[in-house]
């Protein structure tokens, strides 16, 4: 009696951990490199610690069979690293505006290291990305995430067939909603661009002696910027909210 209770007990917490833990992999702010490996994964323990008692009720019991058993952890694992996944994609909005933005200013061919993609990222993008972060962990976004991962098992129950079409329909909504946000947080500056360059193209006509564009380069990085400043404060709060938006259809209405 009390070894199939240690089995069980074993078995439950290795079942909840493969889900937060594969989920965890890729939450930002906890995924990058610069976050040792050690403090994700002991982070991942004691998460799992605390939600355990809660879902254990919607646990399967222990598999006889070891493909079943494989399966089941398949399962767990594919649906931590979809939830990761989404998540990652909520971001791209950032990363596609900053590139928009980094056209428009003059500043896409500077280039510094991003641990939020873990890849070198034009200057504004790194910028970006890493103040989503800060302002995600400054506002308790980070707890929002924790939670979409524990009330993914109301709508994930272990041992159920996964319904694969609606996940890939969720996948493309979030990708899409990220894109279609990119473009509106991008939108100041975009028009900031084409009427900085179109006033350069009639100056160029007007006056071809000059080197326009020589000349201007220094002013449309020191425009485009300060455009960027002024509308900094309004990109965040859209990009959270957006952000909320798109976690909150993983939560339970309870």
């Amino acid at each position: 009696m009390l070894t199939e209770l240690l089995d069980t007990n074993v078995f439950n917490f290795l079942l909840v951990f493969t889900r937060m833990g594969a989920g965890m992999m890729w939450m930002p702010g906890l995924s990058g490199q610069l976050i040792p490996e050690r403090f994700r994964l002991l982070l991942a323990v004691a998460i799992t610690l605390v939600i355990l008692p809660v879902v254990s009720g919607m646990l399967p019991p222990v598999p006889g069979d070891p493909g079943r058993l494989f399966l089941l952890i398949l399962g767990e694992a594919t649906v931590g690293l979809f939830i990761g996944v989404v998540v990652q994609m909520l971001m791209v909005s950032l990363n596609l505006a900053a590139t928009f933005i980094g056209f428009q200013v003059g500043l896409t061919n500077a280039l510094v290291f991003d641990p939020v993609v873990e890849q070198q990222s034009s200057l504004l993008t790194g910028f970006m990305s890493n103040l989503a972060v800060v302002v995600m962990f400054a506002t308790g976004m980070h707890h929002l995430m924790i939670e979409t991962l524990v009330d993914s098992y109301r709508l994930f129950t272990p041992g159920q067939a996964l319904p694969v079409g609606d996940l890939v329909l969720v996948a493309a909504q979030a990708l899409d909603d990220g894109f279609t946000l990119g473009v509106r947080l991008a939108a100041p500056l975009v028009v900031f661009g084409l009427v900085f360059y179109t006033a350069l193209g009639l100056i160029s006509k007007l006056a071809p002696q000059i080197p326009v564009f020589l000349v201007a380069l220094p002013l449309q990085i020191i425009f485009g910027l300060s455009l960027l400043m002024m509308s900094l404060a309004t990109m965040m709060a859209l990009f959270l909210r957006s952000f909320e938006d798109g976690l909150i259809r993983f939560l339970s209405p309870g």
